[in-house]
């Protein structure tokens, strides 16, 4: 009887083994499909928002340009109507 006993003890204990070990394996396989996952969405994130970084950085460019040409544009319109002021004052003066 302690022969019989002691063979299913020994039995369950390698049942055990061998379907614990299946379970990790099969864990372990989920938590890296679960990795791969979460890069491939962190890499999409990633370059979704260095595209999105680009077009903010081209149209601030163009911002600044525009900026620029009306700035140049409203100085030499100052200047002109300055040096027309100038004339006009000069002419009263003479």
């Amino acid at each position: 009887m302690k022969k019989v006993i002691l063979a299913l003890a020994f039995l369950f204990t390698l049942n055990v083994i061998f379907v614990s070990c299946r379970d990790t394996n099969k864990e372990t396989e989920n938590a890296t499909e679960e990795t791969s996952e979460l890069q491939k969405e962190a890499e999409n994130a990633t370059e979704e928002a260095v595209e999105e970084a680009t077009e903010v950085k081209e149209e601030a460019e163009k911002a600044v340009k525009e900026t620029e040409e009306e700035l140049d544009n409203s100085l030499d319109k100052a200047v002109k109507e300055d040096n027309e002021e100038t004339e006009t004052e000069g002419e009263q003066q003479s």
